[in-house]
């Protein structure tokens, strides 16, 4: 097992490199002036024009930018902002409002979207399983905004179960939109699962569990379900980083002040250093979600450290 984890984390370093040039290419090799864009219509010398530049290393070769920003990122400095913020004072006072949402959709997604997933696989063809393939597909259909707005206007206004803007009521906040920024993804978790289950139940090694007098529950939960759960975990794993990046919507809708904001703003007025910063970060969580996801299915499935 060991060998193994060692094995998973050499491929992480190649995939940190490439996905962190990637986007700082992106950023920083398109053509304009990012200094003189900040300024706007406002003169600005060429003296202080110069100065900037050397200071954000901008007159040094894409290679060398890069080079230096990541020498930055391995002792903790992810840079400033062309206003003058640390991006790591950005990250630390933004990413735990993002995280809380995204832990709290994950959640709900795991919770809702199992338990439907095995109601269904375990009773194919019943009213829970026809309940569950089609509330999953309408969910699916349903563009994140438009199911925002639903969920505010009835749970929220005429319900008055839970806040719909805002974090001041704490992790109540966090409910209605993490349920928004999980709703698509549980669907999907459900369906796979249930998809996965029936076709477990009918295989061969299920049916001979059973000639040998297990009970349904042990052949269940020992053998069905544990080779079920093996797609579901990578589907969920590379969910967690997606989740992180795709609240910008989310936060947007219910008006919480995380990342998601940041990098519009950011986007918007071609602040580099914060964007790339923020990039980073999620970077490294879709890297270690992926990593753990690996290590459970070596647990999960042991032919696979083999391999």
């Amino acid at each position: 097992m060991g060998r193994y984890v060692a094995r998973r984390l050499l491929q992480t370093v190649p995939v940190f490199f490439g996905a962190t040039f990637l986007v700082f290419a992106m950023v920083f090799a398109i053509p304009g002036d990012p200094i003189q864009a900040l300024a706007g219509e406002r003169p600005i010398s060429a003296a202080t024009l110069e100065v900037l530049r050397d200071r954000y290393n901008l007159n040094d070769p894409l290679l060398v930018q890069y080079g230096k920003y990541i020498a930055g990122v391995f002792t903790g400095d992810l840079g400033q902002s062309f206003t003058g913020r640390q991006v790591a004072d950005i990250l630390a006072q933004r990413f735990p409002v993002t995280l809380r949402l995204a832990l709290t959709a994950f959640v709900i997604e795991i919770v809702l979207g199992l338990t439907a997933g095995i109601l269904a696989g375990l009773r194919r063809g019943s009213f829970v399983d026809n309940l569950v393939l089609v509330s999953t597909t309408a969910v699916v259909s349903i563009p994140v905004f438009v199911l925002g707005y639903v969920a505010q206007l009835v749970i929220g206004l005429e319900l008055g179960w839970l806040p719909i803007s805002g974090i001041r009521a704490g992790w109540q906040s966090y409910l209605l939109p993490g349920f928004v920024l999980a709703a698509t993804s549980l669907a999907y978790a459900a369906r796979l699962l249930r998809t996965s289950l029936v076709e477990n139940l009918r295989a061969d090694y299920v049916r001979t569990a059973t000639s040998k007098g297990l009970r349904r529950s042990r052949v269940v939960g020992r053998h069905a379900l544990r080779n079920s759960l093996i797609p579901v975990i990578t589907f969920l794993g590379a969910d967690l980083g997606v989740m992180m990046g795709g609240a910008i919507i989310t936060e947007g809708i219910f008006n919480i002040p995380g990342i998601g904001g940041e990098i519009f703003r950011a986007v918007s007025q071609q602040e580099g250093p914060v964007v790339v910063g923020i990039v980073t970060a999620l970077v490294v969580i879709f890297i270690l979600s992926n990593l753990i996801v690996d290590v459970l299915y070596g647990v999960l499935d042991p032919r696979i450290r083999y391999e």
